[in-house]
């Protein structure tokens, strides 16, 4: 074999090491960051779940006091904003909400409560906000939504598709959706889930009765930023809020709900 073939193959061998090594590295570093995000929102959601835990339980004593926003309040603001960066900012939620306030606006990242949905296996704190750090670690109370508490209000909810809402897409029609905030339970009940556009935030108003929203993006294994939003509309059955609700009436679904999917 002559001495200049010999060379170039010799040449073109180291380059294809290092474009391995290369690759290697930035796979490494990918994981890394993949893990880094998953540890450090299941260690956000053991510490400061204990945290509201305990909350609720020494709300329960006779001395115990409300404050602020009714129940609906941080439990722990210790750590909520936390710092890092986020794990994907392939799916922005920072902009579907309401133009006008209900409230003034808690602090963003500070813990709300929990919101668990049995049957598809949703357990997940809630926080002030839906900033990519927030919505990082758990599901976001949607700014200028409602409270629990309100009523009628319209409690608007996001989450991620690859992490925390993942699974609403088994999510069915009369599934339970409980909603755990300092001053007691709220359960609803699944009314609808409908595929909206980004900017379609009426999905987010208020109608005769209390109602929860939740959204995420979707499809929920589409690849790069997802251009359609998901959301389920439940009504509330039971809660510190729900006799007060039943007396008000309300109890069918509005006439522009029919078009939601089963």
């Amino acid at each position: 074999m002559p001495y200049m073939l010999k060379q170039n193959l010799s040449r073109r061998g180291t380059l294809l090491l290092w474009v391995e090594r290369l690759l290697l590295g930035i796979g490494l570093v990918c994981l890394g960051v993949v893990a880094y995000a998953m540890i450090d929102a299941s260690w956000f959601q053991y510490r400061q779940g204990r945290l509201f835990d305990r909350a609720r339980a020494a709300r329960q004593a006779p001395d115990a006091t409300t404050g602020g926003r009714g129940g609906w309040r941080s439990a722990a603001r210790d750590g909520a904003a936390g710092q890092g960066r986020p794990a994907s900012e392939t799916d922005r939620l920072d902009t579907f909400h309401p133009a006008a306030p209900t409230l003034p606006p808690a602090e963003e990242g500070s813990l709300m409560g929990r919101i668990e949905i049995p049957r598809v296996g949703v357990s997940a704190l809630v926080l002030e906000g839906i900033s990519g750090e927030t919505l990082r670690r758990g599901v976001g109370h949607v700014p200028n939504t409602a409270l629990p508490r309100q009523v009628p209000g319209n409690v608007g909810l996001a989450g991620h598709r690859d992490s925390v809402f993942r699974s609403l897409k088994d999510i069915r029609k009369n599934d339970l959706i409980n909603v755990e905030t300092m001053e007691g339970t709220y359960r609803y009940s699944v009314d609808w889930m409908q595929i909206v556009n980004p900017d379609d935030v009426a999905v987010l108003s208020v109608s005769n009765r209390p109602e929860l929203t939740l959204v995420t993006c979707y499809p929920f294994f589409f690849v790069g930023t997802a251009p359609e939003r998901f959301v389920v509309r439940a009504h509330l059955l039971e809660g510190p809020a729900a006799d007060q609700a039943n007396g008000g009436g309300g109890g069918q679904e509005s006439s522009g709900q029919s078009a939601g999917r089963p």
